[in-house]
This record gives structure tokens, sequence and C-alpha cells, in this order.
């Protein structure tokens, strides 16, 4: 089976909790047992491994597992394991256990690999990520193709005028919005934004995000990539 590891936490001295998105089957709960000290899974990797236990137990125990393909910079570069970690929690929240979608699993693995090998504007991928994200979780952000200033978090859509409500992004943020629903991943590069706007926008997105999963998202990474990137 594969899987991409989203987070994971240690269980016993010799054991971790590990939290997967798998192709089949949804987001699942493994417990790992750790037969060297550097056995260890990191965020986003992407795995073909083997479980036992009760198929229909809520934790099963991750049996065998290989690296496929293996991940070098995600794991040697602090900026793109920073990045991981983040994704890895954000995907933690958002996605359910038990909703499986190849298009969404290929989505991801696709955007994991490309971070491994990205060159050029690391520092926006994450935004990147999480507005292409929609397209895959049934609610598309559409383009901005009047140029309007506001996004209408509330009704998924750009308004030319500022909604009455408060769940919108304000100009600036919309003006992001925009340009990374029109960028190509080899063109992130071409964003120039400031640490607190990546922050903003971010936490504009996870507002985005809380309100289709009616529940606030609180992503703790957040704050270790507005360090990294500021």
């Amino acid at each position: 089976m594969k899987g991409i590891v989203l987070s994971g936490i240690k269980y016993t001295d010799n054991q971790d909790i590990v939290y997967l998105y798998t192709e089949t089957k949804g987001r699942k709960t493994y417990i790992l047992n750790r037969k060297k000290k550097n056995n260890r899974l990191f965020p986003l990797s992407l795995i073909d491994f083997e479980s036992s236990g009760r198929q229909d137990a809520e934790i099963q125990y991750l049996k065998e597992y290989v690296f496929s393909p293996l991940l070098p910079e995600i794991l040697s570069d602090v900026r793109k394991s920073s990045i991981a970690m983040f994704i890895g929690e954000f995907l933690y929240k958002v996605l359910k256990e038990e909703d499986s979608s190849s298009p969404l699993f290929e989505y991801i693995s696709k955007s994991i690999c490309l971070l491994d090998i990205l060159r050029d504007g690391v520092p926006n991928f994450h935004l990147y990520f999480m507005v292409q994200l929609s397209k895959y979780m049934g609610f598309s952000i559409p383009a901005n193709k009047n140029d309007y200033d506001y996004f209408d978090i509330k009704y998924c859509k750009f308004v030319f005028t500022q909604p009455l409500h408060h769940q919108y992004f304000d100009k600036d943020n919309t003006k992001i919005l925009s340009r990374l629903l029109n960028l190509s991943s080899n063109e992130l590069n071409a964003l120039k934004l400031s640490g607190e706007q990546r922050i903003n926008f971010a936490n504009q997105m996870l507002n985005f995000y809380s309100s289709r999963f009616d529940h606030l998202l609180i992503i703790k990474s957040l704050n270790v990539l507005h360090e990294i990137f500021s």
C-alpha cells in the first residue's frame, strides 16, 4: 500500500504513533516499532508499506516500509523540512479518516516530489500548495477574471466591493491569491513577498479552510516557517 506520512509522535521508547494518508483508505493511524535509533519517518515521507492487525481496528501496526522515492532535499534542507512539517500538520487537520481520493493522493504525492527538487521560490511553496489543494477538496477557488479587489471567503468568489461580513481577503491578500491561482510551480520565484505578507496570507488561507470545515485550524508549525522565511 502507498502512504504519505503526515506526522508522528513518540509513543514508547521503541514505538512511534504515525499518521498516514493512504492511497486507498484515507487517513489512518499506525504504531511503528523502531528497530534502529534512526529508523524514523519524517513528515511527507512517501512510502510503500505493509500493515498488520485487525482490518477494522482503529490503530494498526506499520509492519514494513520502504521510501518510494527517497526525498534527500526535504530531509537535509531546513527550509524544505520546515515546509514539510507545516504541510503535514495542515493535511492532518483537513483530511478526514476513511476519506480516500486517488486524484488528491496523486496531487499531494507529486507536490512532495516537486518540493524536493525545487530550486527557486521555495519560500512560497506552502502558499501555492494550499491554494492549489482546493481544486481537489471539492471547493475550488475560481480565477479572478475581472481583477476584483476582494475575495469573499464565505461565498468562495472574488467581489468588487468589500463584503459586509468579516470573512474575506483584504486587497493585498486578494492580489496574492490571484497571482497564485495563475502561476505555475516553476514561476514561484516571480512572486516577491515579505515574511509578513507570507504569514498573513497563510493565515487567511487557514481561515478559508476553517470556514469549509466549520472548525478553527490552528497550525503550530506556521510560526516556525515565519521565523525561517522572515
